[in-house]
């Protein structure tokens, strides 16, 4: 047998321990491996419980913040609503008066303070002297209350002594119980969830803080539930909501666009004309071939406008599957959006059309042309705004929306250097929002709105946003309304009572991103009850203002004319300067002949009222004065002047009787046009001769004159009641001062200011009834509104005192309850009315050319059986919808019965006219639709071209304060960046 080497053998034996040897590591390692496992088993228990724990807990935490937020929402609706019963006459809140509103304390320094009863529960008999107690009378209601553990059981009202004196006003806290936010069986040991609010008055005194803390009661550490606290400050504001607020209805005409919101409280929605709003488009009619083009898009909105905003969008799965086709126009599918907002409105509709006329480029943008371009970076371009033959379309539609919206970059600078005194920016003046660029790095499509002053170049900024660049393109972002359209009435009523309404809404409605373009059933604290009562006659600030810098009307005028008021007196027309320019008196002289006219009404200036009305409701004598200037001026009642280019400096005050609820306010006084051609008195009045007086006349009360056709108990001799048919159907006689008025034009005031400056204000006394045929304003020819003095804004005796000018700033026209006509039928191109702040009156027309920033509130509610919708038997008469607000032309068809719509106007060598002139001034003394005889014609009648449409601009503006003498309810404000988590 042979042995095996020693080679493998050694080779054998270290085989076998390494395989021996093996067995050991194994074991090792797979007891490693157990303890690893086994303690990463534990860890990820131990995690996973700790994740439960951390999310049961983050689950009670998140409870928690709910309940919070509950309680801040709630907390905000019903401070809304506490806030919103106090009416107040004052218009600024300023840290006093917001300190007295939250403690009852006002007085009657704080002017009137109404307080409404509540609205989300039932009146209580205590009523609520302050916010701080209507709040808590809110909480007093509450029944699932809870012990929350900070020992309030029940709403308190008390000082809060921990309260930080930097932050906190030293007045009382509301502080309400814990309430729950489900049932619970024991609310002394809650088990759920629950919220606790504080209301604390600020150190400014302007603004109130809510803390909302929110409890949830499920999961309890030492004995304490998790809370969350939040809190977030509202500011005390007294303000309107919307451009237009109006209890009669608005009509918003062609070239008219309004920024902010529309409110209508109009609801007699039943009666012909009875639509709240009407909206005229500004493109149709400028051409047949674009009406034939809007016409497809009216057809598709009135399908498929799912929101009723007379637009469809691009993307929407009905409306933007049913664009019309506008590849005729080279704009195919969804190119007709040539605005790129993601909609079809007319206005691309338009740019589509006039886009490449006259051969210029089809670039998505229509180029002005003429005296529109000149000086803006699209002079020298080809015009495309233009009709066949070169002649411009409409100059004022275009400048109106290359003029509209001024801090297009939304900085708050918009401003300019006027350097004409016109009150507009026109090219080649300096806007001050600018900036300095280097040429070479300004991009080529930009090159020409480059400006070099001094050597260096600028841009203006929001002139390279489109702000009169002299093209019209989807940098102006047109739009009709650019807000919603909020109704009193209900939907269904409107539709009722007029069928399908949209049809006479026409124009795109860009509403908020947030809000639908029309609401319908608006609560009084979205649209107030604006009406003659929400006006008091108290000495407001803008009426202490008028002064007169002590002197009377009279003493003014006498100062103009360089004489005395004792010459002032026997002054006639011929005592008159020759001059143009020199201050000018034709008087109006007292009726001493007992006729019922002034005694010089053979030669003094009279006129048709409204002034070149188509359709006019009575005739006027007036004064007349020239070339003036008054300052803080008081104009006595039964004035009713026309004042021609005359200054008004501070605050003008229109007085006239408030008291002017008679029934025949109206009538007495009324003329009509005789038969020699001058107005006479309708009925005529005749001096009683017999020795039977009217029994409730004053024995001084002499003469009486009596009308031809008996008009109250007065116009009937005593002895004569018997043998009178309907004597107890007359109306009392208007007793003033215990002497009867048979004149109503001698106690109120209708005024007409022609091309006048207004620097400051206008404000009137507030009368009780809306009578327009006596109480009116119109504002015709180049009349203006401005703040300080255009061409002397330095001078002290031209411009307004100091100290008034916060009132004045806060409104340019305050006429509660007066008829307010701005421009006229056929308003000259030269008219430019510039409004701001809180503009105010009874019902409101504008025509021509006016902007107005800040809001038109207006106060008359016309409503069938009231003055002026009542006759003498006080029988109901007439339609409340021919009262309207009316921005723009409109004519008998749409309710406006004073005019004529351009549109019908006929057409004479190519021109739409309003009528002839026979007498050389201008005016129509002929209807458009009646021939002159040939006469007429060899004597010189000319025609009267209509001066179209003009342009009206109101932007709203949220900021503007309002004036003292308005009753508004308070509001609330939330504040930005106040929202946060804290502690008290």
């Amino acid at each position: 047998m042979v042995k095996p080497s020693s080679r493998l053998t050694r080779l054998f034996r270290l085989r076998r321990w390494m395989f021996t040897t093996r067995r050991g590591v194994v074991s090792v390692v797979s007891m490693m491996f157990l303890i690893l496992f086994g303690s990463l088993a534990a860890a990820m228990a131990i995690m996973s419980k700790g994740n439960i724990i951390t999310a049961a807990t983050h689950q009670h935490v998140v409870r928690a913040q709910g309940a919070a937020e509950t309680g801040l929402a709630i907390a905000e609706q019903r401070l809304f609503e506490a806030v919103g019963r106090f009416v107040v006459e004052k218009g600024t809140v300023d840290s006093g008066f917001g300190r007295r509103l939250w403690d009852g304390t006002t007085s009657g320094s704080d002017g009137q303070v109404s307080v409404l009863p509540p609205v989300s529960y039932p009146s209580v008999s205590s009523g609520a002297s302050g916010i701080k107690e209507a709040v808590g009378q809110i909480h007093a209601r509450d029944t699932n209350t809870v012990d929350v553990g900070i020992g309030v059981t029940s709403v308190t009202i008390a000082a809060n002594s921990a309260a930080d004196p930097d932050v906190y006003a030293n007045a009382d806290w509301v502080r309400t119980p814990g309430v729950a936010l489900h049932n619970e069986i024991d609310p002394t040991r809650p088990t759920g969830t629950a919220f606790q609010i504080d209301y604390a008055l600020l150190k400014n005194g302007t603004s109130i803080r809510i803390i909302a803390t929110g409890y949830d009661f499920g999961y309890q550490t030492r004995g304490q539930p998790i809370t969350r606290r939040i809190m977030q400050d509202y500011q005390l504001a007294k303000r309107v909501n919307a451009a237009v607020l109006s209890p009669s209805r608005i009509m918003i005409g062609k070239n008219v666009m309004v920024e902010g919101e529309l409110g209508a409280t109009f609801t007699d929605v039943d009666k012909q004309h009875g639509d709240p709003l009407v909206m005229k488009s500004d493109f149709f009619g400028l051409e047949a071939g674009l009406d034939a083009e809007l016409t497809k898009l009216f057809n598709a909105l009135s399908t498929y406008d799912a929101n009723k905003d007379n637009r469809l969008r691009i993307g929407h799965p009905i409306e933007g599957a049913n664009l019309p086709d506008y590849s005729n126009l080279g704009y195919p599918g969804t190119q007709c959006d040539v605005t790129e907002d993601g909609y079809l409105d007319e206005f691309d509709v338009f740019i589509m059309y006039y886009d490449g006329r006259n051969g210029g480029a089809r670039d998505g943008r229509v180029v002005l042309g003429g005296a529109l371009a000149a000086g803006t970076p699209a002079n020298g371009m080809t015009a495309e705004f233009v009709l066949s033959g070169g002649a411009p379309v409409d100059d004022q539609l275009a400048l109106l929306i290359d003029s509209s919206n001024p801090d297009r970059n939304k900085n708050g600078v918009y401003s300019f250097t006027d350097a004409n005194f016109n009150g507009r920016y026109d090219p080649g003046e300096v806007l001050h929002d600018m900036e300095q660029v280097t040429a070479s790095e300004v991009p080529a499509n930009l090159q020409s709105y480059i400006v070099t002053m001094g050597g260096d170049t600028y841009v203006y900024r929001d002139q390279v946003l489109g702000f009169r660049d002299g093209f019209i393109d989807k940098r102006d972002q047109y739009a009709k309304v650019r807000g919603r359209l909020v109704f009193r009435t209900t939907e269904s009523a409107w539709i009722a009572g007029q069928g399908n309404y949209m049809n006479r809404l026409v124009g795109p409605i860009a509403p908020k991103p947030s809000q639908s373009p029309i609401s319908f059933n608006a609560a009084t604290s979205t649209l107030p009850d604006l009406t003659a009562a929400s006006f008091t006659n108290s000495e407001t600030a803008l009426k202490a203002a008028a002064t007169g810098d002590g002197k009377t009307f009279e003493e003014q005028v006498a100062q103009n004319l360089g004489v005395s008021v004792t010459q002032l007196a026997t002054w006639t027309p011929a005592m008159n300067s020759s001059d143009p320019s020199a201050a000018k008196y034709n008087p109006l002289l007292p009726d001493a002949d007992n006729d019922g006219l002034p005694d010089n009404w053979q030669t003094a200036h009279f006129e048709k009222m409204p002034f070149n009305a188509p359709t006019y409701t009575d005739w006027y004598y007036r004064p007349v004065y020239e070339n003036m200037t008054f300052r803080n001026v008081r104009v006595p009642a039964g004035n009713n002047g026309l004042f021609k280019n005359c200054t008004f400096v501070g605050v003008t005050y229109v007085r006239s009787e408030s008291g002017n609820s008679h029934i025949n306010w109206t009538i007495y006084g009324k003329l009509k046009l005789g038969s020699g051609g001058r107005p006479v008195l309708d009925p005529p009045r005749y001096v009683y001769t017999g020795t039977s007086f009217p029994s409730m006349l004053a024995s001084n009360d002499r003469p009486v004159l009596m009308a031809t056709t008996p008009l109250d108990k007065a116009d009937i001799p005593d002895n004569q009641i018997p043998y009178t048919q309907g004597y107890n159907n007359l109306p009392d006689p208007l007793i003033i001062n215990g002497l009867r008025c048979i004149d109503t034009k001698k106690l109120s005031n209708n005024i007409r200011f022609h091309s006048c400056l207004f620097v400051g204000s206008i404000v009137s006394d507030a009368p009780q009834r809306y009578t327009h045929a006596r109480n009116k304003m119109q504002f015709t020819g180049a009349t203006r509104f401005t703040n300080k003095h255009p061409q002397q804004p330095g001078d002290p005796l031209l411009n307004p005192n100091s100290g008034d000018m916060p009132e004045i700033l806060k409104s340019s026209m305050m006429l509660p309850n007066y008829s307010v006509d701005i421009g006229q039928f056929n308003s000259p191109p030269t008219q430019d009315v510039q409004l701001r702040g809180a503009v105010i009156a009874g019902v409101l027309d504008i025509r021509g050319n006016a902007s107005i920033d800040g809001a038109l509130l207006l106060t008359f509610r016309p409503q069938l059986g009231e003055i002026p919708l009542r006759d003498a038997m006080g029988n109901p008469v007439g339609n409340p919808s021919l009262f309207n607000a009316s921005l723009g032309y409109f004519g008998p068809e749409d309710g406006d019965d004073e005019s004529l719509d351009p549109r019908t106007l006929p057409v004479v060598n190519g021109v739409r006219i309003v009528g002839w002139d026979l007498d050389g001034d201008g005016l129509p003394d002929l209807p458009p639709d009646q021939t002159p005889s040939a006469a007429q014609i060899a004597a010189g009648a000319v025609t009267v071209p209509f001066h179209g449409y003009g342009a009206i601009s109101l932007r709203f503006d949220p900021n503007m304060a309002l004036p003292d003498g308005i009753m508004l309810p308070m509001q609330i404000d939330a504040k930005r960046g106040t929202y946060r988590e804290a502690s008290k």
